[in-house]
C-alpha cells in the first residue's frame, strides 16, 4: 500500500477540488473574452470588406485620372498639328489642375498603401497567434 493516509488524502482531494473551482472560472472568463473577441473580428472583417470597397472607389479614381491625363495629351498633340485651338494658357491652366489631381491621388495612395501595410502585418501576427498551440 502507499505511504498516503487517508487524511492527506482527502486534503489533496480538496485541494484538487479547489483548483477545479478556479480553473472552470478561469474558463468562463476566457470563453466569454473568446465570444467578445469572435464579435470584434467579425467587426473586423466588415471593416475590411468596407476598405475593400474604398480600394476599389481609389482603383477607380486613379483609371479615371489616366484617361484624363490621356484625353489632355491627345489635346497637346491636336493642338500641336492643327494650330491653335486651344490657346498656351488653357493648355498650361488644363495641366495644372491635373497635376494637382496627380499630387492628390499620390498622397492618399501613400495614405492607403501606410494603413494597408499596418493593417496586413497586423492581421499576420493575429492569424500567426491564433494559429499557435495553447
Amino acid at each position: 500500500m502507499s505511504d498516503l493516509d487517508h487524511p492527506t488524502m482527502h486534503k489533496e482531494h480538496h485541494e484538487a477540488e479547489c483548483e477545479h473551482v478556479m480553473w472552470l472560472e478561469d474558463i468562463g472568463r476566457w470563453r466569454a473574452e473568446h465570444r467578445r473577441a469572435a464579435s470584434m473580428l467579425a467587426e473586423g472583417q466588415a471593416a475590411l470588406l468596407d476598405q475593400d470597397a474604398a480600394l476599389e472607389a481609389h482603383a477607380e479614381a486613379v483609371r479615371a485620372h489616366e484617361s484624363r491625363v490621356q484625353r489632355h495629351e491627345r489635346t497637346i498633340a491636336d493642338h500641336e498639328r492643327a494650330g491653335s485651338e486651344f490657346d498656351d494658357d488653357t493648355l498650361a491652366h488644363l495641366h495644372e489642375d491635373l497635376r494637382v489631381q496627380h499630387d492628390r491621388a499620390r498622397e492618399a495612395h501613400q495614405r492607403i498603401r501606410e494603413h494597408h501595410g499596418v493593417i496586413a502585418a497586423e492581421i499576420r501576427r493575429l492569424s500567426e497567434k491564433l494559429h499557435a498551440p495553447m
